[in-house]
């Protein structure tokens, strides 16, 4: 196959994929909204979602258990968690968890940002909420500790009720939930 083939090849996936993100955005912005857009329940977006502020994003979600966990996607610690986190929103959504994750990446840019953050949702079948925020700031009182992931456990009212630094397993999080929902 000739440059000019490859080239033109690569192209057109690059088209078809901007269309797909295109659509996949358009939907997942209003699925996103309070209540989901149907039915009262959240969608979940294939794709992240910019937000401003994680703490007023966050009062969508009251009257449901918390998982926050702030993660990017160039860190093996977070990589590590995801599974697990999936695992967890499967079995216990339906009791009321919600599961956050707020990728830093376009603050770090560290082989990240915001445009890895969909192909990366998609390619570990991430099955919950993800936003990515452009500054800092946007924690508010979420903040980082000393590094990631950082994981805070909220309560049904928005609570805090536990902070995690470092990658923890599936049993430490499932028996915070369990005494939330």
């Amino acid at each position: 196959m000739s440059r000019k083939e490859k080239n033109s090849k690569k192209r057109a996936g690059l088209v078809v994929a901007f269309a797909a993100l295109i659509v996949a955005v358009a939907a997942g912005a209003c699925s996103m909204l309070p209540g989901g857009g149907k039915g009262g329940s959240i969608a979940i977006s294939p794709t992240p979602v910019a937000i401003d502020s994680v703490p007023k994003s966050l009062e969508s979600f009251r009257g449901k258990a918390v998982i926050l966990n702030i993660w990017a996607t160039w860190c093996p610690p977070c990589r590590i968690e995801i599974p697990d986190f999936i695992k967890l929103q499967n079995k216990y959504r339906d009791q009321g968890l919600e599961i956050v994750g707020v990728s830093i990446d376009p603050i770090d840019q560290r082989g990240g940002g915001a445009s890895a953050v969909g192909p990366f949702m998609q390619q570990y079948g991430i099955n919950y909420t993800v936003w990515t925020i452009n500054n800092i700031s946007a924690l508010g009182q979420f903040p980082m500790g000393n590094g990631i992931p950082t994981t805070y456990v909220l309560d049904r009212n928005g609570r805090t009720v536990k902070t995690y630094v470092g990658f923890r397993s599936i049993s430490v999080f499932e028996n915070d939930i369990k005494q939330l929902l």
